[in-house]
């Protein structure tokens, strides 16, 4: 009987094996080309996000350092004090009052001032003399980073006049001096940075202040024994006294000073037509240069209030001694300690919304202006003077002696070195880091 023969047959699947095996091959280079793409949009992603938040701590840089030349006086943690500090634009910046030429104050003005970090709660900052600062310390947070910043005043060694640049640099690492200049340590630390070049502006607190030391929209009355005195000395105003739109008032001559051979008549006006047919609006723009619903937005100037009736002179005096020197009073406002407010060389100026009464002695030097009527009495025997110049848009009652004598030294500060800073719209560019 024949057995039927049985065919040997080869072992299949070999080929399968190896396309399967160049296909896993082709996936992982796939997956490997795909996940280099991936970590590379990652680190373009990474990048950008560092790139803006440095682009944002230089942007606040800036911000910071115009909302400090319009803030009180600050300690050297950039820190607002009510004593013994100094105001950041007298620190930083010379500010002349004869013309408004502005320099950095150290000299240098490339080196870089002041310097602040997020610590990951709270902005720290340094306000170091200028010339004196020194790098700023690494600030490390866990898990986040902490960008920081740092400020140039006056970016350039030419004289301004109102107006100069500052320079701010943001880094996104915790010592802004990692991003000062370029080099490949910072590529290499993926430090993000920032250069920004802003032009900030002067605006004055008093652009066209008054040529005589009084000014008065209604009618001036004096009474009492001593009279009100007026000096003005001042060849460059012609030795103005007083200019009212009332009638004419009792003046004595031996209390009125002026320009040498000028008649006490030739020095006082009343009856000013001119003065008098001004709408409130237009009597303080002619001296503050805006209405008075836009200079209370004044960056600089602070609100002080006090209570019906009581005895403004202490919270003044504490607004002044805080480095505020343009202050407004938003009702009356009362006077009746004897207070001594301003310097020549650094006036100040008060703004009452209401009526104001000034009661005794004190010194004021810089300039009132009262947007309601001003009673002044004086009938004791001390000193109530008022270096500067008043502005009365109501009608003025003086009682007993009291003083105002012009000087022209208060008028260039008002208007030259006391005011306020702003940005100038499209005034700001990248700069590269060299």
């Amino acid at each position: 009987m024949n057995r039927p023969l049985h065919r040997h047959r080869s072992q299949q699947g070999a080929a399968t094996l190896v396309v399967v095996m160049v296909l896993f091959l082709v996936m992982a280079l796939l997956a490997a080309y795909a996940n280099r793409s991936l970590m590379f949009e990652q680190r373009i992603s990474g990048s950008y996000y560092r790139a803006s938040m440095a682009q944002e701590m230089a942007e606040g840089g800036v911000d910071w350092t115009v909302a400090m030349l319009n803030g009180p006086a600050a300690d050297n943690s950039c820190s607002a004090v009510a004593t013994g500090g100094t105001r950041f634009v007298d620190r930083y910046l010379k500010v002349s009052a004869a013309d408004r030429s502005t320099l950095p104050a150290g000299g240098t003005p490339v080196t870089p001032a002041v310097d602040c970090v997020r610590d990951g709660t709270n902005l720290v900052c340094r306000c170091a003399d200028p010339d004196t600062r020194t790098a700023q310390p690494t600030t490390t947070v866990a898990n986040n980073l902490a960008p920081s910043f740092m400020v140039a005043l006056g970016a350039n060694s030419t004289i301004q006049y109102g107006s100069f640049s500052i320079t701010s640099i943001g880094c996104t690492d915790g010592s802004a001096d990692s991003c000062n200049q370029f080099s490949d340590q910072r590529s290499a630390s993926f430090l993000g940075a920032s250069n920004l070049d802003a032009a900030i502006a002067f605006v004055a607190a008093v652009p066209s202040s008054p040529a005589t030391p009084l000014t008065v929209k209604g009618a001036l009355t004096t009474t009492g024994a001593g009279g009100l005195g007026l000096h003005n000395t001042d060849a460059t105003t012609g030795g103005g006294l007083v200019v009212s739109g009332g009638a004419s008032a009792t003046l004595i001559d031996t209390r009125m000073d002026t320009t040498p051979g000028t008649p006490v008549a030739q020095a006082v006006r009343f009856n000013d037509a001119t003065l008098s047919g001004m709408s409130d609006k237009q009597f303080f723009q002619t001296f503050m240069g805006m209405a008075p619903s836009r200079y209370q937005n004044h960056p600089a100037l602070r609100d002080v209030t006090c209570g019906a009736g009581a005895d403004c002179g202490p919270a003044l005096q504490a607004a002044y001694a805080s480095g505020v020197r343009i202050l407004r009073v938003p009702g009356a406002l009362a006077i009746s300690s004897n207070v001594a407010i301003g310097t020549l060389s650094d006036p100040l100026v008060i703004v009452a919304e209401g009526a104001v009464t000034l009661t005794g002695p004190m010194q004021l030097t810089g300039m009132l202006v009262a947007l309601g009527d001003l009673t002044w009495t004086n009938t004791g025997g001390l000193t109530s003077l008022i270096n500067g110049m008043v502005t009365v848009q109501g009608n003025m009652q003086a009682n007993g002696r009291m003083d105002i004598v012009y000087q022209q030294e208060i008028a260039n500060q008002l208007r030259n070195r006391i005011g306020s800073y702003v940005r100038v719209s499209g005034g700001t560019r990248d700069v590269a880091i060299n």
